[in-house]
Order: structure tokens, then C-alpha cells, then sequence
């Protein structure tokens, strides 16, 4: 089983988050939002989406 702290550590790390939203905004190609949430870790998703939390990055599909 998986722990929930190894989640939250993979989800703090820029870089991994970076990387996933690249090829997540490819193969959708649409842009990303990377937002951080109130825990440390970070997310993304479509711009499209309305994103209430604070925006660190956009990223595109070129």
C-alpha cells in the first residue's frame, strides 16, 4: 500500500509537476495552469477550468 506523505511529496516537487502538465498540455493541446495548494503541494489543469487557487506557471503545448 501506498502512503499518503509519499503522495504528498511527489505532489511537492515543481519540477515532476512541471513535466506531467507538458505532456498533459500536448496530448490535450490546450494550456495549464500550475496552481500551489494551502498544503505545499502543487496541481494543474485546462485553463479552461476556473482555478481558485494561486497560479505559479502557465504552461503551453509548443
Amino acid at each position: 500500500m501506498s502512503c499518503d506523505c509519499e503522495h504528498r511529496k511527489l505532489g511537492g516537487e515543481i519540477e515532476r509537476i512541471r513535466k506531467l502538465a507538458k505532456a498533459y498540455a500536448r496530448m490535450e493541446d490546450t494550456t495549464v495552469a500550475i496552481y500551489s495548494n494551502p498544503d505545499g503541494t502543487y496541481g494543474f489543469c485546462s485553463v479552461s477550468v476556473e482555478i481558485s487557487k494561486p497560479i505559479i506557471e502557465y504552461i503551453t503545448q509548443f
